[in-house]
């Protein structure tokens, strides 16, 4: 008790200290403390997609975070600076803890001094003129606070009138050149009408440099080319020229072939390989009896091709295909002419491959936890192996389990409390090909893939039942354009098996059938084909649509009715058990409009149906929908809504059974930015799932068109997105508007119990 007494005591005093130290204390004579930006003042501009961008960079070039920055705001502070603190605390102590407090949690005062607002304002200055604000001005001042230690600074924007270009010339292109430029005129970056601006400027000579080297002419550069501009003959407008140098380099002034082709493949950076073999133009060399991948594997990655015009896009694609393949730590090109006479037009290529590590071990964790929702911890343990069989495979075995619970209310008003834990086991190998019989080599925009997966999954719900899950998988992806994506399964294989239940869970299914048929013992063998689009990076309001149709059991259906059985026949059954027969369509569009250049909205929508004959009367309860989560109606816990206008006072009930077989969801959320990093959301969404037939329990499940819209759920809320670039942390508070069945409550609000009506979801990356 003493120990702990002394601990807290010691705290109590640290917190003391670090309180009452001033946050000036260790600011130098003659310099102040920086606390932030004042609200920067935009001027003389008109508002356009063009100012917005220019005023996004300004801001950037004028961004200064003080010490205790809220989320990296220049406007914004914490008003617990510990950083500072403790910096001024300890910083002036040659004891060795002070020396580690400073420099494991100090933060060095940030001064006006080491501002320097007017190289600030000179850099957003040049940002103007670069954007064909010619005349923009940015001034500053220095805004004194009460404490004569700390200051802020003012900055003034004054963009003044926007340069266009009038004309652009090509002037001194050889003939060739010019038939290209005219072939591509619809393509420039620089249009009559458009800002002055030097991004456009360079893009449209990093066009040009590109469309030339995609002919041939390896040695071609954006700089061989200049711009001259004259803007006295109409006023506010520019006339350019762009002009190609007269000393061209003789090398960039014809095609060049690809010649031999030399592959190095290496184990470890600078290996000495001392192996080789060669056929006709191809020569690879490695170290050992045989390469240690297969040189194809690579070729099919490799675009270019001796004897063929080179083309820069086949350059950037095999390079891309190589690097991303996740084989090769690094991946280098190095064209080199055959010899140096004048007439020469052969590039010799020399293809450099270095292997990264073979073997990934990798721990994932994962916490969720949601009011209304379920909470538990998740743990994946696993390896990964690259170039498993020399063949570019990529090998993965994982071990995983949860544990959740759900505790907490419902909009009925009922108390939950049920809980459950999952294992298992998965293994995977992903082949970078496509393992067709027959199939004709194509050309695919990414290196298309194979996907094999076996898994085992165990899931236990105390006092209820615990079930097996078996599944086998072999999967095609391919992609053809920058924008269609394709996934075929040809076999899927799935068989769920409960092994046991208890008296509980018994009286449950006896008293629902329809439950009893989705959860029995069941194969599942699938065939799943998903088609998915989404819009290239130059779209403004990009959209993302995708859809996946599975059908199950059907094929072996068929197999059944060549021996004499009738189609419909309930009952047949695969390894003395019985096989789902179903066909099941989703669907899911998203559509994005940008309203500024940090503010968007975004309108979603799923939809599915799931059809269950012949073998089977219900679909199985792991293909069935759902709705209400974090990525759902927000408002709603998992699985807490519908089917239909359908609810159940019995909660540890609902979980299982409040699922159908047609969805509808939609989502309308408007996203922008609160500062810094830091964005804010608000949103609504509705949907519910409905029963295609009348099961005989569930009342008011069965879909009706005439009821579809008063029995869809609504919800809305805000959010809060902190996006750290290689990810986006999400919070979002939903709160219930609209139930589809009867709470007691009338009206259109009928949620009886505000508290009851809403959700807390802690999610990574955005909902959809």
């Amino acid at each position: 008790m003493r120990v702990l007494a002394l601990r807290v005591c010691l705290l109590a005093a640290v917190s003391v200290l670090l309180w009452s130290c001033s946050t000036t204390s260790g600011i130098p004579k003659g310099d102040q403390l920086f606390i932030g930006l004042t609200k920067i003042d935009y001027q003389d501009y008109e508002k356009s997609d063009h100012y917005e961008t220019t005023r996004e960079e300004v801001e950037a070039s004028l961004a200064t975070a003080p010490n205790g920055a809220l989320f990296g705001s220049s406007y914004y502070r914490t008003p617990f600076p510990y950083g500072l603190w403790i910096w001024n605390a300890f910083s002036g102590s040659k004891n060795k803890i002070a020396q580690w407090m400073t420099k494991t949690f100090g933060k060095s005062p940030v001064l006006m001094s080491q501002v320097n607002p007017q190289l600030r304002a000179s850099v957003a200055q040049s940002v103007l003129r670069n954007h064909g604000y010619m005349n923009g001005t940015v001034e500053y001042e220095i805004v004194e606070q009460k404490n004569p230690k700390k200051r802020k600074i003012g900055y003034t924007v004054k963009f003044g009138p926007l340069l266009t270009v009038d004309t652009l010339q090509y002037v001194g292109f050889p003939e060739m050149a010019d038939t290209l430029l005219e072939k591509t005129k619809d393509e420039a970056k620089i249009k009559s009408g458009s800002p002055f601006d030097a991004s456009a400027l360079d893009a449209e000579r990093n066009r040009i440099a590109t469309l030339f080297r995609n002919n041939g002419y390896y040695y071609y550069q954006p700089s061989f080319a200049s711009y001259l501009a004259d803007t006295t003959i109409t006023p506010g407008k520019a006339s350019l020229r762009l002009q190609m140098a007269d000393n061209l380099p003789e090398l960039a002034k014809h095609k060049w072939y690809i010649g031999k082709i030399r592959i190095d493949i290496r184990k470890q950076f600078m290996e000495v390989l001392k192996d080789s073999f060669s056929h006709r133009y191809f020569t690879v060399r490695f170290n050992g009896r045989k390469p240690p991948i297969r040189p194809r594997i690579i070729l099919s990655d490799l675009k270019l091709r001796p004897r063929k015009l080179f083309r820069y896009d086949d350059y950037l694609e095999s390079s891309n295909k190589l690097s991303g393949s996740g084989q090769f730590s690094s991946v280098e090109f190095a064209f080199t002419p055959r010899d140096t006479t004048a007439t020469c037009d052969t590039l010799d290529l020399n293809l450099s491959c270095t292997f990264g590590k073979p073997y990934d071990f990798y721990i994932e964790t994962n916490y969720t936890n949601k009011i209304n929702g379920r909470t538990g911890p998740e743990l994946v343990i696993g390896f990964t192996k690259r170039n498993a069989f020399r063949g570019g495979e990529k090998l993965d075995i994982n071990l995983h389990g949860s544990y959740e619970w759900q505790k907490g209310g419902n909009v009925s008003g009922s108390s939950t409390d049920m809980n459950s834990y999952e294992y298992g086991a998965d293994a995977s190998i992903e082949f970078p090909r496509l393992i067709v019989p027959f199939l004709k080599h194509r050309r695919y925009f990414t290196t298309p893939t194979t996907y094999a997966k076996i898994g085992m999954n165990v899931m236990k719900r105390p006092d209820y039942f615990k079930m097996h899950t078996f599944s086998a998988e072999w999967t095609y992806k391919w992609q053809r354009s920058a924008t269609w994506r394709h996934e075929f399964s040809p076999l899927t294989l799935q068989y769920q098996r409960l092994n046991y239940t208890t008296a509980k869970f018994d009286s449950i299914l006896q008293e629902n059938p329809y439950l009893q048929t989705s959860m029995q013992n069941t194969f599942i063998p699938k065939m799943r084909y998903m088609l998915a689009y989404s819009s290239t990076v130059k779209h403004r309001n990009p959209v993302v649509w995708q859809t996946t149709i599975t059908e199950s059991g059907n094929i072996l259906s068929l197999a059944y009715m060549a021996a004499g059985n009738k189609w419909g026949e309930v009952g047949k059954q695969l390894f003395k058990n019985p096989y789902a027969q179903f066909l099941k369509i989703e669907t899911d569009f998203s559509k994005i409009w940008q309203l500024g250049q940090k503010s968007q909205l975004v309108w979603h929508i799923s939809a599915g149906v799931i059809y269950t004959y012949g073998n089977s009367l219900a679909a199985p309860y792991s293909e069935q929908f759902y709705v209400g989560g974090a990525n759902s109606i927000r408002a709603f816990a998992v699985r807490s809504i519908g089917p239909g206008s359908y609810t159940t006072n019995e909660s540890k009930l609902s979980y299982l059974d409040q699922t159908g077989d047609i969805k509808l969801q939609l989502n309308l959320e408007y996203r922008f930015n609160l500062f810094g990093n830091l964005y804010g959301a608000a949103f609504i969404d509705a949907g519910n799932v409905w029963a295609l037939r009348d099961d005989g329990y569930r009342e008011g499940a069965k879909f009706q068109f005439k009821n579809a819209l008063k029995e869809m759920a609504l919800g809305t809320g805000v959010g809060l997105r902190y996006d750290l670039d290689f990810l986006v942390l999400r919070l979002d508070w939903g709160v219930g508007l609209h139930v589809p069945f009867d709470t007691g409550k009338s009206g259109f609000y009928n949620i009886p119990k505000f508290s009851d009506g809403q959700a807390i979801h802690i999610a990574v990356g955005y909902p959809f």
